[in-house]
Order: structure tokens, then C-alpha cells, then sequence
């Protein structure tokens, strides 16, 4: 092969044969019987994150820029659902009918999918850090500050997954294609994977701060009034969920991006045993936030269930039916005393 040389106008086969990753030629029953739970693993992420979404848009007690950042946060688990909908068409013997193009496209529509909920649980790590440690239970930041980040989340993530169809792929360095990914680089995998992980450590030191600070606090703060102790309950409750929601990703994404690591730097390593078991999990993890929230947080549930029977909403207002309420659904107050209105929390 030239040095230098490009193969825009190879076969898909052509990569996969020199990285020696398997490229089936037929359906078989079983990878039927895969394409079909993948499809019906999709279509349940799509709706389970639009139900989040929509809970989010017509529950006035959700008004809240921590409620929007996680609207966007199942908006990224929404798009993830379409990107391996989309993937599950253009796989399997599938595969071979792809342009180089449309190729790059498909993996690109993973990795701004991947990149949107990194950004987005980054930035609900930063506002629960600030809310914590200024003592309150929502972020004073107005609404259009909020859409402002949500902007530069998926301006970002685009970009990100842009970077290998505008260059850094190894179509004109076919020396450096990875096993994994056949048209991408080994150093643009190692960045990736490497850029993620790191903000996975930076996420999971913010959170770790937080709770030794409310940790300390809840000691000085142990002889106070009840109404303290509620308000002091109610914040965590909210940071308890997003912990939980952070590290379900974490769980699921981890493995998957070490075995790209190994990928890179390891080439003894049989990576591609489990790379579809690995990518299966990644899929799964789209449609735990819905379930998450719907056992975190009974405000969430009930909204839910009026959506799915077609109920009006009848508690935006601040009032609802029976007084069995969670930690969602007590006034919320700043934890310095300072009363507001009646906000839900999960």
C-alpha cells in the first residue's frame, strides 16, 4: 500500500478484511433474532425518554433548570434511541451495502449520542456542586442561561461526532485503522475514550465532594428544626438520584470504552469477542433513566401514569389528591431557612 494513499472509494469489506473483523454474509437465525430485541430495545428507549420529556414539559413542579438538564439528558437517550435504530438496519450483512459515507454516519450518530449524555450529566454534576455548597435546592440560573448550555452540549457533541467524517479517520492512513471501528484511527479512538473516561473521574470527584460536605453539614446540623432536617432530606434525594443515574452510565459505558483502550494499545488482545456484548449494554443504559425516575421519584410516577391513561393534570398548580406524598412533593425551601414555593424533587 502507498504511504499517503486514500481508499474513499473501497468496499466497506475492504476495511473490515485487513482489520480482520468479521463481516457476515447472510442472516442467520440468530442474528435475526438479535436485530429484532435491538429494534425492540430502540423503540422502548424513544418512548420511555419522550414520556420524560413531556413529564417534564407539562409538570410545572419540574420547572427547574436541574429538571430541564435532564430533560435534555433523556433528549441525548432519545437520540441514542434513533442512532441505533438506525444501526440496527445497517448491520449485519447490511454492513456491506454501506459507502464509506454512510458508514462514518452511523457510528457518528453513536458517538454525538455518547458525548450529549456525558456533556449533560457534566453539567448536572456542576449544578447539584453549586446548589449544594451555596445551600440551595435549585440553581438561581434563569432560563435562558440554561438553553444557552444546552446549546453548547449538542453544539459540542456534534462536533465530536463529526471529527471522523471531516478528517481524523484512517482512510488516507490505513495503517492505523482500528479492529473495532475499521475506518477510524487508532488515535482518534484513544482520544475519545480517554476524553470520556476522564470526565467520568471528573464527575464522580464532584459528587464524592459533595457528599463529604453535606456529610459534615448534616453533623452541625443535626439539632435543628424538623422543617431543616425535611429540606436537608429533599436535596438529597435529588442528588441520590442523579448519583444513581450517573453511575448506571458509568456501569454500562466503562467496559465499552476500556475495551477500546485495549483496542489501541493492546494488539494481542481478542477485543472483538466481546465487543457486541459490550455495545449491548451501552444500548440498555438508554432506557434505565425512565425506570430510574419512575422508582426515584413519586411525582415523576404519577405524572407518568396521567400521561399513559390520558389524565389532565390536575396538580401543576401545587395541588394534588391525598396527602401520601415522597420527598418529591414537601415545600422546598434554601437550607439556610429562606422559603420559596412548592417545587417537586425527585
Amino acid at each position: 500500500m502507498d504511504e499517503g494513499q486514500c481508499y474513499y472509494n473501497e468496499t466497506i469489506a475492504f476495511f473490515y478484511n485487513r482489520s480482520q473483523k468479521y463481516l457476515a454474509t447472510e442472516w442467520n437465525p440468530i442474528s435475526k433474532l438479535v436485530m429484532g430485541l435491538g429494534i425492540t430495545v430502540c423503540i422502548f428507549i424513544m418512548l420511555a425518554n419522550l414520556l420524560v420529556m413531556v413529564a417534564i414539559y407539562i409538570n410545572r413542579r419540574f420547572h427547574f433548570p436541574i429538571y430541564y438538564l435532564m430533560a435534555n439528558l433523556a433528549a441525548a437517550d432519545f437520540f441514542a434511541g434513533l442512532a441505533y435504530f438506525y444501526l440496527m438496519f445497517n448491520t449485519g450483512p447490511n454492513t456491506r451495502r454501506l459507502t464509506v459515507s454512510t458508514w462514518l454516519l452511523r457510528q457518528g450518530l453513536i458517538d454525538t449520542s455518547l458525548t450529549a449524555s456525558v456533556a449533560n450529566l457534566l453539567a448536572i454534576a456542576i449544578e447539584r456542586h453549586i446548589t449544594v455548597f451555596r445551600m440551595q435546592l435549585h440553581t438561581r440560573m434563569s432560563n435562558r442561561r440554561v438553553v444557552v448550555v444546552i446549546v453548547i452540549i449538542w453544539t459540542m457533541s456534534i462536533i465530536m461526532g463529526a471529527i471522523p467524517s471531516v478528517g481524523w479517520n484512517c482512510i488516507c492512513a490505513i495503517d492505523t485503522c482500528s479492529n473495532m471501528a475499521p475506518l477510524y484511527s487508532n488515535s482518534y479512538l484513544g482520544f475519545w475514550a480517554i476524553f470520556n473516561l476522564v470526565t467520568f473521574v471528573v464527575m464522580v470527584v464532584l459528587y464524592a465532594h459533595i457528599f463529604m460536605y453535606v456529610r459534615q453539614r448534616t453533623m452541625r446540623m443535626s439539632r435543628h428544626s424538623s422543617g431543616q432536617r425535611r429540606n436537608r432530606d429533599t436535596m438529597m434525594s435529588l442528588l441520590k438520584t442523579t448519583v444513581i443515574v450517573l453511575g448506571a452510565f458509568i456501569v454500562c459505558w466503562t467496559p465499552g470504552l476500556v475495551l477500546l483502550l485495549l483496542d489501541v494499545v493492546c494488539s494481542n488482545c481478542n477485543v472483538l469477542t466481546y465487543e457486541k456484548f459490550f455495545l449491548l449494554l451501552a444500548e440498555f443504559n438508554s432506557a434505565m433513566n425512565p425506570i430510574i425516575y419512575s422508582y426515584r421519584d413519586k411525582e415523576m410516577s404519577i405524572t407518568f401514569k396521567q400521561i399513559l391513561c390520558c389524565q389532565r393534570q390536575e396538580n401543576v398548580n401545587g395541588t394534588t389528591e391525598g396527602s401520601d406524598r415522597s420527598a418529591s412533593s414537601i415545600n422546598h425551601t434554601v437550607l439556610s431557612g429562606m422559603h420559596h414555593k412548592d417545587h417537586s424533587v425527585v
